[in-house]
């Protein structure tokens, strides 16, 4: 009698784990295949990649409403070499754009190199409704521009202007129309570039693109110089954040500190560096945000889980102490942080939108969700989450369309099989903020009688190091580029499907345990 009560036992549970993963799937509502909504009002992230090879996106609205979206991709060639299959990869750069409610079809916009070469970019709308854009050919960053209304074809967009050897790069354009271009190149000739770790620099134009100044050294710190974030306040005042310490591209340096500069005269002088940290530990993913014309900056602890940030009320001049935000837990530190970033965006109501790749505190998912935190001036919101997958995301970037629609891009990659498939993915979301109503562009600038006069010489600004220089060497992109299903996504609005799907490995070895004890029993009667 005992042992067929235990052989019963048995049976039960080895019916019990099928059981629980079917009752998760049907709990979920729509399963896991198909895209739902997330909580807190975003719509359903929508593929923007078209199920190809995408990654580290960029997105800007203009006056007029439309939203304009970049990112790196690559394809390899028809015949490719089997002794040389980086030659047969082609990089590209891709863009769409969102108008009255829908979404033009993908296309290429630039043939960046060959090779496999990381396609980092960053896109900026000019009052006159110009596109302007950075991207990283080979290694080089080069400047281009479309009209806004004709971006999508390839032969809108001016032919690139290379403005230095880079990795990553940031845009942005004034009420002037006065674009502002950084990125972080090699110093050759000094300790620091000797080592290969980069600094930032700074180069601006005020006709439309067509001619730049002589690079400014922004940076001159120990330590590397990266993932630079720029905004430009309602008195036309730049504000400019990175992060310093190490340098990934060169496999060198630790990171150190988050570093924030302001110059109140369109980039002609520059106030002193201000250094971020947490009790003198290492921070990184210093993100930039502007509560009207004063600035917030929010990162994350080099070594824990825990984000900060640190507000200033007098535009950049004296700061807040590092305060955690609650409600929020970041991903676990490791060599992908080096390469993610949060990103920071303003409505018209003047409360500014946080986009991190994290988990909500006290939940046990396993895979990071993107998420998004409203700060109104004094405190922050609980997070709403945008995309909950069976992918990791990453480098999120956002903008404010209509004064009241928020559009967020990202990308996201498989973990299990290391970057695995990447896809590039968009989410929106309406706030309780004013509607803004169209405005038409501006008159284009025009050019000017004689080029941009170079920034005044000193010794923390020029630097009057030849244009071209050496290049460092570039992450290439994998052998092959696999065009397999995109992510995943799960219904983020329902938590209990989200936790469900983490209990399932810990269930499974409960079972498997329960299992082995009761079969020992078996055998020993």
């Amino acid at each position: 009698m005992r042992n067929a009560a235990l052989r019963k036992s048995l049976r039960l549970l080895r019916s019990l784990l099928p059981v629980i993963l079917v009752g998760i799937l049907v709990l979920g509502g729509q399963g896991i295949g198909q895209p739902a909504l997330a909580s807190g009002g975003w719509s359903a992230p929508f593929d923007l990649s078209d199920d190809q090879f995408g990654w580290f996106p960029d997105v800007a609205a203009d006056s007029q409403g439309a939203v304009h979206a970049i990112w790196g991709s690559g394809v390899l060639g028809a015949n490719p070499d089997p002794n040389d299959p980086d030659a047969s990869s082609r990089d590209l750069l891709r863009y769409r754009v969102l108008r009255d409610g829908r979404w033009s079809p993908m296309n290429d916009i630039a043939f960046t190199c060959v090779g496999g070469y990381t396609v980092r970019n960053s896109i900026a709308v000019a009052p006159d409704g110009h596109l302007h854009v950075l991207f990283r050919s080979c290694t080089d960053v080069s400047a281009v521009r479309a009209p806004a209304g004709e971006a999508w074809s390839a032969g809108a967009w001016t032919e690139p202007r290379r403005l230095g050897g880079s990795y990553y790069n940031a845009i942005a354009t004034d009420s002037k129309g006065v674009l502002h271009a950084f990125y972080n190149e090699n110093l050759f000739g000094t300790e620091e570039g000797n080592r290969l770790l980069s600094e930032v620099f700074y180069r601006r134009s005020i006709d439309g693109g067509q001619t730049w100044t002589v690079r400014a050294n922004l940076a001159q710190l120990p330590g590397g110089d990266e993932r630079i974030q720029v905004k430009v306040d309602g008195r036309d005042r730049l504000h400019v954040v990175w992060d310093n310490g190490s340098d990934w591209l060169a496999g060198l340096g630790r990171p150190k500190v988050g570093v924030y500069r302001r110059s109140d005269d369109g980039g002609e002088t520059w106030r002193e560096p201000v250094l971020f940290s947490i009790a003198d530990s290492p921070v990184v993913q210093t993100t930039l945000g502007l509560v009207g014309e004063n600035p917030i900056v929010v990162y994350r602890s080099a070594f824990g889980a825990e984000i900060y940030y640190q507000l200033s009320r007098d535009g950049g001049d004296t700061w807040s102490t590092p305060q955690r935000i609650p409600g929020i837990r970041t991903r676990d530190a490791g060599s992908n942080i080096s390469l993610d970033n949060y990103i920071m965006a303003t409505d018209s109501a003047g409360r500014v939108h946080l986009l991190v790749s994290g988990f909500p505190e006290g939940t046990i998912a396993a895979i990071p969700m993107l998420l998004h935190l409203t700060w109104n001036g004094e405190s922050w919101s609980a997070p709403d989450i945008v995309a909950a997958t069976m992918n990791w995301p990453m480098w999120p970037r956002l903008t404010v369309a209509g004064g009241n629609q928020l559009h967020a891009v990202w990308f996201s990659y498989t973990d299990a099989s290391g970057w695995g498939e990447r896809r590039v993915w968009h989410s929106s979301k309406t706030v309780d903020a004013p509607a803004l109503p169209p405005t038409p562009f501006s008159e284009p600038p025009s050019a000017p009688g004689a080029p941009n006069a170079p920034l005044p010489a000193s010794q923390d600004g020029q630097s009057t190091l030849p244009a071209r220089q050496a290049s460092l060497p570039a992450p290439a992109l994998p052998d092959e580029i696999r065009a397999t299903p995109p992510p995943s996504v799960v219904d983020s609005g329902n938590p209990l499907l989200i936790h469900g799907l983490a209990l399932v490995p810990v269930l499974g070895l409960i079972i498997t345990i329960v299992t082995l004890i009761l079969w020992r029993r078996i055998r020993s009667h």
